[in-house]
């Protein structure tokens, strides 16, 4: 057997493939996962809805959906929130949240 295999966590790309458990968040929700989410489907029904996502120092990034419409988003998170009158799916995988420290939004561009 190898000596070598890499520990669980988010740089195991097993666990992180290994996606597919299933969290449904209702409208009005804030939600800190137990696992890094991989992957978000979120839908507005009776007004426009949206979904907040957070990062490591707790600034924000808004996701606006308008009524009727619907979201898909792929990438890693680990705390959102839903707005009125917006429903997610929330696809996890098996890496621990403790594990993963999502970047500050502001190193992540230029601006």
């Amino acid at each position: 057997m190898s000596q070598s295999w890499p520990k669980p966590g988010i740089g195991h790309v097993g666990e992180y493939q290994v996606s597919g458990h299933v969290l449904p968040v209702p409208a009005s929700t804030t939600v800190n996962l137990n696992f890094v989410g991989s992957s978000i489907t979120a839908a507005a029904s009776g007004g426009a809805g949206s979904v907040t996502f957070y990062d490591s120092v707790d600034q924000t990034g808004v996701i606006t959906i308008p009524s009727g419409g619907s979201i898909r988003f792929t990438g890693k998170f680990k705390k959102l929130a839903t707005g009125a009158n917006t429903t997610a799916l929330i696809e996890l995988t098996n890496i621990p949240a403790s594990s993963y420290v999502p970047p500050r939004f502001g190193i992540l561009s230029g601006s």
